[in-house]
Formats: C-alpha cells, structure tokens, sequence
C-alpha cells in the first residue's frame, strides 16, 4: 500500500482524482487532499508520502524550486504533475526532479490511469532491485574469501597497488601482516607427472592439503592458493634468513611426510613496503627457477642464487605494457608520463640495463607492432616509425629515452589520423543510416547492432561530430520533413505524424513547437497565405 496526497487549488479537482483512485487503484490510499500550500507543507513534514499527485501551478512560481527542495528532503517521494497544455515545459522539466510521469489538464480517466501505472511499475522495478541488490549482498558475502583470494593474486602478481591501498586492503579482509615482507613460494614437483591420472576433484584437493599443512605451519603470514600446483606465503615480521630457510625446510618435509608429495621453495627477498610484495614474488619466482641446477625438492633463496641481480624483479614491466597499449591508442602525452617512470627506475640500476638496452628497446618496439595487428591496425611495419637499425647504436638511457620520446611522437600522430579516418567513416555510415531510416526507432542501441559498432564508441564520435544527442539529431530530420510535406501536401498532423515516424500527434505538435517555436497549425495557415 503506498500512500498518496493530491494537491491543486481548485478542490474540484482533487476530489474527482481521489475519487477515480479509490475506486479503480486499491495499491494506491489517499490519505489527503489540499487546495492550500501551507496545510500541504505542513502535512508532509509529519507524514510519509509515497506519492504527490499535484496541479503543476500549485507552489506557485517557484514551482521547481519547491519541488526540487521536496525532492532532496524527501528521497523516496515521486510525484505525478498536470498541467494545461501551455505548462508543457514545465510538465516535462518535473521528470528532471522527481516525476514519474504527466498529463494534460482536463486530467482524463485513460490519462491518469497510465500516470498511476507508470509509478506502480516504477515501485514494483525499485522493489525488485532491492531484491536483488540485497541477494547481491549476501553473495558477496558468501563469496568473502575469492575477493580475498582475488585481491592477493593481483598484488603479488601486478604493481598496481600503492602502499596505502595495501594497507586498508589488509584492513578490510582482516589480514595482519607485520613489516617486512618476505614472499616464498611453494611449488609441486612434477605436477604434470603427478596428476596424469588423478581426477579434477583429487588435483583441487592435492593443493587444498597443501595449503593447510602450511598455514598450520606459519604465524605473522597469509598463504593462499595461487595455481593448482602452487601455493604462495607472505611473511612478516623480521626474519633472518637462515632462520626462514630452515622454516621452509620442515614446511616441505612435512608436506612429503602427510602427502608423500615433493615440493620446491623459492624465497624472495625482505623489503620494508606492502607495495614490494610484488617484486619478492618475482625474486622468489626466479629463485625457483634454479631447480634445475641445484635439483628438485628444494628450498632456494633468491639472495644465495643471485646476489647481485637486484634489477630483473624491479623492472616496470606493468608501466611498459602499458606504454605499448597507450601507444597504440595514440595517447602521446600519458606515453611520456609512462616513459618517465620506466626510465626513472631503469636509472636506478643504469650500469647493469646499459648493457641490454638495445634488447629492451627492441622488445618494446616488437610489442607494439603485435598490439596494433591484435587491434586489427592495418598500419606501416614499424620501422618506418622507428628506424630500428639507430637501436643496436643506443650508447646509454639518455640517449634509449630521447630515441623512443621522438619516434612515439611520429607513431602516436599516424595512430591519431588513422583512427580518425576509420571514425569519419563509421560517422558517415551513420548518417547515411539514419536519413534513410528516419521513420524507424533508432537509437545508439539499435543503430551499433545494425552497423556493427561498439555503442559507447559510437555515442562519443556521434555527440562530438554533431554536438546533438541522437534522439535530437533524429527529430531535426523529422520535423524538416513534416515541414517539407505540409507545404507540399494537405496531410492532417496525425497522418504527418506517422509519415515521419510519430505514433502521436501529441508528441509530434509538441516536437514542432520545440524546435520551430511555433505550432504546426500556424506554420501551416502562416507559410501557405504567404505562398499565396
């Protein structure tokens, strides 16, 4: 049951309306009628209402301030305007604050029915929503832990986090991690070998035994499931090293000895900041990677396989991806914020990245040509953007960050005028579409469908092109073409209305007027007398 008040300064009026709702809308219950302001204000300060049916002049010429006033004051409050045919403006500016819908004065049955419709559709879609978002909450709820589980693959996996968005991360999934931070890394031996015949259910539990041998097996950490045949171990607190290495050690023996599986360690190395978790996995990822040398069922640390390699994990390979996604849309300006950081923390290690500088810049080159074909960039071979024979010569940074800042210039100006020439295309196809198809019900919807466009792309070429909406754009067409047809034909509006595209004459007056500043009647008998 929703509760109703109808307000307009003619007490005829809310009678009759009152009157037609109890008789024919039992959802709605009118609990008051007002012909007079200061009663209405009065009444709604100490009431709930759902719904205000009013008569649109009745606050006066402050019309949508008060309603706009009502409308913050109270959120869940709709209203239902009416007015004469001269409050046309108005009516429609009231659904901008908080009507669902309006009607023409004399307010008919018909009218008012599909108003009242209107809101009872509203309410039962707002009630569903709730539904769901109160069903969407208790998943989430439910699904706690793969958040969790989510969050922690990324910040091993990707720097994007920064130290304070770690911290309130750890907060709000309750993980108490003390600095520093030290990430080692459990891996099955053999895993392929291992699970040739083991079923889906017997592989998923293998590394689930796993993950519990460990967390029995560690205070001041947080281990969790990073690949069927891996787990990963943020450790905190001060360690020492060879005190770790032997935590690890009785960590693998004892997995071995309640799974009779064989598990390889790789320890990173220790760093006082969450925003370098990150970069001990990909140090204890390496450290796993010397296996091979120093056998399987192993526990390695980083610092005794490579001492003095401290540059391989620090290297910005996020902001490099990124570079090479950013040229290839074009973005040269964010391309030499990218390029400033890469080199900032190239510097940071310059004696060791001088000797490989011709292989970065060559890898990230070679990446951009692979993005473009990907983007299906039908452009030049890359090195007529960039003369790759110059890279072999590159003597130091300086001289790597000049060579790329200069020929991401030329290479971002092409991307910019080939996609320009791709978007005058898709505009004019557009525009073609719709001259031809005016009559039909087009929208960035319909029309990215039927030519095949993304519609957020299109929507943003269109708006800029044309500075116009598509719903605006459309009825310029139309009105220019009823205007066409009443010059040149005896057609009534209403078959005017449908010959454009207009299931109602009343849209089609009101669109008129909009646009014309005057009604289709009088541009009618006005432009045929001065034909005449």
């Amino acid at each position: 049951m929703f509760n109703v008040i109808i307000a307009d300064l003619e007490e005829s009026h809310t009678l009759g309306i009152k009157s037609y709702i109890d008789s024919n809308f039992l959802q709605l219950k009118i609990k008051n009628t007002f012909s007079n302001e200061k009663e209405f204000y009065k009444y709604i300060k100490n009431n709930t209402v759902d719904l205000i049916i009013m008569e649109v002049r009745f606050l006066g010429i402050e019309f949508f301030k008060k309603m706009s006033e009502i409308s913050s004051l109270y959120k869940d409050t709709k209203f239902i305007v009416y007015g004469s045919m001269s409050d046309m403006d108005y009516l429609e500016k009231s659904l901008e604050i908080g009507a669902i819908s309006y009607t023409i004065r004399p307010v008919r049955p018909l009218d008012l029915a599909k108003c009242l419709n209107s809101y009872l559709d509203y309410m039962k879609a707002k009630e569903t929503l709730k539904k769901e978002e109160k069903m969407l909450d208790m998943e989430y709820i439910q699904n706690f832990k793969l958040f969790e589980d989510k969050f922690l693959s990324v910040l091993i996996k990707e720097s994007v986090f920064d130290k304070e968005e770690i911290k309130s991360s750890f907060e709000y999934f309750d993980i108490h991690i003390p600095s520093p931070y030290t990430v080692a890394l459990f891996r099955i031996d053999s895993f392929r070998k291992y699970i040739i015949n083991k079923s889906q259910k017997e592989k998923h539990l293998i590394i689930f035994k796993i993950l519990k041998i460990i967390n029995s097996n560690i205070t001041n950490a947080k281990a969790f499931i990073n690949l069927f045949n891996e787990v990963v171990v943020i450790l905190g607190g001060e360690n020492d090293l060879d005190t770790l290495l032997d935590e690890m050690i009785n960590i693998k023996q004892t997995i071995k000895e309640e799974t009779d599986i064989l598990v390889s360690c790789g320890i990173g190395r220790t760093y006082e900041e969450p925003d370098k978790i990150h970069t001990s996995f990909l140090e204890a990822n390496a450290a796993l990677r010397y296996r091979c040398i120093v056998g399987y069922n192993s526990v390695i640390s980083i610092e005794y396989v490579e001492t003095e390699n401290t540059f391989t994990a620090n290297y910005p390979y996020e902001r490099e991806r990124l570079l090479v996604y950013t040229a290839v849309i074009g973005e040269y300006e964010y391309c030499l914020k990218l390029l400033d950081e890469i080199f900032s923390q190239i510097n940071l290690y310059k004696h060791k990245f001088e000797n490989i500088l011709p292989q970065i810049i060559m890898s990230i080159l070679i990446s951009i040509n692979r993005n473009a074909f990907e983007q299906g960039l039908k452009i030049k071979p890359i090195n007529k953007f960039f003369d790759t024979s110059k890279v072999l010569s590159l003597k130091n940074t300086n001289e790597a960050y000049e060579f790329l800042k200069d020929n991401l210039k030329v290479f971002c100006s092409y991307i910019n005028d080939f996609r320009k020439n791709i978007e005058d295309k898709a505009f004019e196809k557009a525009i073609e579409y719709i001259k031809q198809n005016f009559v039909k019900n087009i929208s960035y919807k319909s029309l990215g469908r039927q030519l095949n466009y993304n519609i957020k792309y299109f929507k943003r070429i269109f708006e800029e092109r044309t500075g116009q909406h598509i719903d605006d754009y459309i009825a310029r067409i139309r009105i220019d073409k009823a205007k066409e047809l009443i010059l040149e034909t005896n057609l009534t509006d209403d078959l005017i209305a449908l010959k454009i595209g207009y299931d109602d004459v009343n849209v089609f007056r009101h669109t008129f007027k909009k646009l014309e500043g005057i009604l289709a009647g009088d541009f009618r008998y006005i432009k045929k007398d001065l034909k005449k």
